[in-house]
């Protein structure tokens, strides 16, 4: 049994924010019904890349859910979309503010029917803005892409979505708390997830300078703002990583690199003194790091327990035996697509063994959740011919 088995989440959320949240509680266990309008369904049922005419990023964010379509702003979809809240745990939505409000289901009306009902909103500024946005909007206006990129570059965005990431997160993370306390207080509540709040969260060393000593942080490129070295170097086919996090690794590191005589160099006796004297320091350090392949640093410091690391391709990563084998590539077959390889949940529980099963077709579940929801064949035929499914 999993640890959200018996759990049941209606899900009205699209794009990667919402489901990326709601694919975490079905991956656990729970039952997440997918809620999408009728012949259109979630925005990245449309984005690709495809296969066979699917989706792989939908499928990717949407495995072990059910679909159902429903036309909301008909009588008929409003009927059932009450018929599931009624029997739900969680409740679900990343619309812009205001949007489900004006359908008729907000939290007030929502907890009104249900009081013990979870109701999870993610949203770019919270449920009292309603400025909608996308990740990298947030991304800016967070203060991550101020200090991202080459010091003389462009801002710059991190590749991956990361507020739609970080902020499905929190959102997991405020349903299983809000999951656990009705447990003794037997009432859901409402948990409003900003993605900015999310975003800003993250910015301790920038913003503990900034509140601290109110020093405003500067893009480094790949170098740390608090240790040395610390960063990214050239090698002689390549690049490697480097990461002396204390002084003991900054002594070994001498000793690798033939430079001993840096140990007593009072530029760089302490990791103050490297952050302070970082552009001399690095103009020693460069030309020695370019003496040998990526390869060659990486047996060699590795041996010795200095971090250090290449720059890996994402084919590279997809392919790597050990992440293979620990189930984060896993395969799925998805009925239109075919054998398709998924992400896993990089969860590894000493008692719980996660199931995968493929992202659904747009309205694959209509009937089986209608019935389950006391609708008769007739009516829901009638709803198909209406348009309301």
């Amino acid at each position: 049994m999993l640890p959200l088995t018996g759990i049941k989440v209606i899900d009205l959320t699209r794009v990667v924010a919402g489901p990326t949240c709601t694919l975490n509680l079905a991956q656990m266990g729970a039952e997440v019904i997918k809620v999408e309008a009728p012949g259109k369904g979630d925005d990245t049922r449309t984005a690709p890349p495809f296969i066979n005419g699917e989706s792989v990023w939908f499928i990717e964010m949407n495995c072990n859910k059910k679909s159902i379509t429903l036309d909301l702003k008909s009588p008929e979809g409003k009927e059932v979309l009450w018929r599931l809240i009624d029997q739900a745990d969680v409740f679900i939505e990343n619309f812009r503010p205001g949007v489900c409000d004006k359908l008729g289901f907000s939290y007030k009306a929502a907890v009104a029917r249900n009081p013990r009902l979870i109701y999870c909103s993610i949203s770019g500024y919270g449920s009292a803005d309603k400025t909608g946005s996308y990740d990298p909007i947030i991304q800016g206006e967070c203060g991550l892409m101020s200090i991202t990129g080459e010091p003389k570059g462009e801002p710059m965005k991190v590749a991956i979505p990361i507020s739609d990431l970080i902020s499905a997160l929190y959102g997991v993370q405020g349903i299983l708390y809000a999951l656990f306390q009705r447990v003794t207080t037997g009432r859901g509540q409402y948990v409003d997830i900003a993605m900015l709040h999310a975003m800003v969260s993250l910015l301790q060393l920038p913003g503990s300078k900034y509140v601290g000593i109110g020093e405003n942080s500067r893009r480094l490129g790949n170098a740390h703002p608090s240790w040395a070295p610390y960063r990214l170097f050239k090698s002689a086919d390549g690049y490697v990583n480097i990461a002396c996090g204390n002084n003991g690794l900054w002594l070994t590191l001498c000793d690798q690199l033939g430079l001993g005589q840096l140990k007593e160099d009072p530029r760089f006796l302490t990791n103050k003194d490297r952050v302070a004297n970082r552009d001399q320091l690095n103009a020693i350090l460069e030309p020695v790091f370019q003496t040998k392949t990526t390869a060659e640093w990486c047996e060699q410091l590795l041996k010795v327990g200095i971090p250090t690391g290449k720059i890996r391709t994402i084919k590279e990563v997809f392919n790597d035996p050990k992440l293979i084998g620990n189930r984060m590539v896993v395969e799925v077959e998805h009925p239109k697509a075919g054998k398709i390889k998924v992400l896993g949940n990089p969860l590894m529980m000493s008692e719980t063994t996660q199931e995968y099963r493929p992202a659904p077709l747009l309205g694959a579940n209509n009937q089986e959740i209608l019935t389950g929801l006391g609708f008769s064949v007739d009516e829901i035929v009638r709803m198909k011919e209406s348009g309301a499914i």
